[in-house]
C-alpha cells in the first residue's frame, strides 16, 4: 500500500462526535409499532405510492441534502431519514441479499489492495468501510448524506471517521485518496448528479487512483423469469422479484448507461466490468 499524505490529512473535513449528537425524531420514529393502529398504518404506507421525504428542520446537514435523495428508496418510510427504519435497514439489507453483500465487500477490498487511503462513498451503516479498515488500511473514511445511518456507523465502528456529505460534494482536498469504494450507490443517483460525482471522484483521487464499484446486476432487472430460473435457479427468481419490487427511481437510467464511454469522458480507464448476478463489479483507474 502507498503511504498516506500528511498535508492532505491536515485539510480533511471535521468529523462530528456522533456519540454526542441527538438526532431529531422523523415522523416514522413517532409510530408506535406495538399498537395495532400504527402497525396497520405502517402496512398501508409500505404498499402505497411513495411519498416525498420530510426532513426534520433541526436535522444536522438538512440544508445539504440534494432533492434526489428525498425519495423513499427501497420503500423505506421517509427513505434514509429516520432512526427506526434506517436501523432496520442496516440489519436486514444483508439478509435479503442472501449473503452476497458480504462477498461483495471482500471483493471490493481486494480490488483496492494497493490503496492505503480509501473513501467509502455512500457508506450507509459502515459495513464496507469496516471491511476496508479491518484488512489493514490505516486511512479509511466514510461519507453519507444521512446522519441517521452515520450515527449507526460510528457506533458500530468508532475507529473510522464518518462525515456528512454527498458523492458530488465530498469536501476533501485534491488528490486526497488512493482509492474510492462504492457499494450500491450510483444507481440511486440521477444521471446529471452522477456526472458531477464522477468529476468529484477524479478531483479527490491521486493520479492512478482506483474506484471499486458494486451495483445491482441488470440481469435480474431485464432477463425473463424463465431465463433467471434456468441460469440461477430459485435464487435467480428471487432476485428478479426483488429487483422489480423495491422502489429505485433512477436504476433504469443507470443500467442503460454506456459505462466505458462514460468513465472515459471523465478521465477514467475501465479495468473491469464483471456482470455477475446479483452484483455487478466495476473497477476504474484515474488517468
Amino acid at each position: 500500500m502507498e503511504s498516506v499524505n500528511i498535508e492532505s490529512i491536515a485539510a480533511d473535513p471535521v468529523v462530528p462526535d456522533w456519540s454526542r449528537i441527538n438526532l431529531p425524531k422523523a415522523w416514522p420514529d413517532l409510530l408506535q409499532l406495538n399498537t395495532p393502529q400504527d402497525r396497520k398504518k405502517l402496512f398501508k404506507l409500505l404498499f402505497s405510492s411513495r411519498q416525498r421525504v420530510r426532513l426534520p428542520e433541526d436535522m444536522p446537514g438538512a440544508n445539504g441534502v440534494p432533492n434526489y435523495m428525498l425519495q423513499e428508496f427501497h420503500h423505506l418510510p421517509n427513505g434514509y431519514y429516520s432512526e427506526q427504519f434506517t436501523k432496520g435497514y442496516s440489519i436486514w439489507f444483508d439478509r435479503v441479499m442472501l449473503g452476497h453483500m458480504k462477498k461483495a465487500r471482500t471483493r471490493v477490498s481486494r480490488e483496492l489492495n494497493s490503496c492505503a487511503s480509501v473513501l467509502d462513498v455512500g457508506c450507509g451503516h459502515g459495513a464496507l468501510a469496516a471491511t476496508l479498515k479491518r484488512e489493514g488500511r490505516a486511512d479509511v473514511w466514510g461519507i453519507d448524506p444521512s446522519p441517521y445511518l452515520l450515527k449507526l456507523a460510528a457506533a458500530s465502528h468508532p475507529d473510522i471517521p464518518f462525515i456528512l456529505g454527498t458523492a458530488e460534494n465530498t469536501g476533501f482536498s485534491d488528490n486526497r485518496f488512493d482509492g474510492i469504494a462504492i457499494s450500491f450507490l450510483l444507481h440511486e443517483i440521477p444521471p446529471k448528479y452522477a456526472d458531477l460525482a464522477l468529476q468529484e471522484f477524479h478531483r479527490i483521487l491521486k493520479p492512478g487512483g482506483l474506484i471499486a464499484i458494486t451495483e445491482p446486476s441488470p440481469k435480474q432487472m431485464y432477463s425473463s423469469w424463465l431465463r433467471m430460473l434456468f441460469e440461477f435457479g430459485v435464487e435467480g427468481v428471487y432476485f428478479k422479484w426483488f429487483a422489480n419490487r423495491v422502489y429505485e427511481p433512477f436504476v433504469d437510467a443507470w443500467h442503460k448507461k454506456e459505462i466505458l464511454e462514460w468513465f472515459r469522458a471523465f478521465g477514467f480507464e475501465l479495468l473491469q466490468d464483471s456482470d455477475a448476478m446479483p452484483v455487478r463489479y466495476i473497477v476504474v483507474r484515474k488517468l
